[in-house]
């Protein structure tokens, strides 16, 4: 049985890909950044920090991200969940299982989504002490938070960075299909209610 459903946000819970493309936008305006926003794409699922580094733009990160929160967060509201995930979640928890939140965005920027899903038994988000995705370290605290060993942990995500910290934390994967990734992987969900 599974005993806890760890959730990526992005791209697994809320459709935020269109905010996130607004905030680059503007992003690429004050800071004259040359990168698309499909380079930024392609890291979704790491923390931000590393993101500008894979991408070049690691010495104005700290402004960056500065604008890149500005502007996502004047349309947080507008983030829509994706179908069924609200009931599927409630119906989780009332079948016993406890489910957690696993993602490389900012607490404070999560503790503004939060209204939006069921309360979560533990929600992870970078800090000091735990390497982000796709290292394992916010899984296995997050199990060991929650008394619940990698056997009975399912970890839905949609990118490949996802996938990495699963197999490197011992968690099995399911892949969210919908979200913003493109894998092949063995254990594809068409929607999330195919959890219950």
């Amino acid at each position: 049985m599974t005993k806890l459903f760890v959730f990526d946000l992005d791209g697994v819970l809320i459709d935020s890909l269109p905010n996130m493309e607004t905030a680059w936008k503007a992003v690429k305006v004050k800071h004259e950044v040359k990168n698309p926003f499909s380079d930024y794409k392609e890291q979704i699922g790491k923390p931000f920090v590393e993101i500008m580094r894979c991408l070049g733009l690691e010495k104005q990160h700290l402004e960056i991200y500065d604008t890149y929160r500005t502007y996502s967060r004047m349309d947080l509201d507008k983030i829509p969940l994706y179908d069924g995930v609200y009931e599927t979640l409630e119906t989780l928890k009332e079948q016993g299982s406890k489910i957690a939140l696993c993602t490389s965005k900012a607490r404070d920027t999560v503790k503004l989504l939060e209204h939006k899903l069921p309360k979560f038994d533990y929600i992870s988000c970078p800090t000091a002490g735990l390497r982000g995705k796709p290292a394992p370290d916010q899984l296995l605290y997050t199990m060991a938070t929650l008394n619940t060993d990698p056997s009975e942990t399912v970890y839905v995500g949609d990118m490949i960075y996802d996938q990495q910290a699963a197999s490197r934390a011992g968690v099995h994967f399911e892949y969210a299909s919908w979200g913003f990734g493109d894998l092949e992987c063995d254990h594809t969900l068409k929607s999330i209610t195919n959890l219950i």
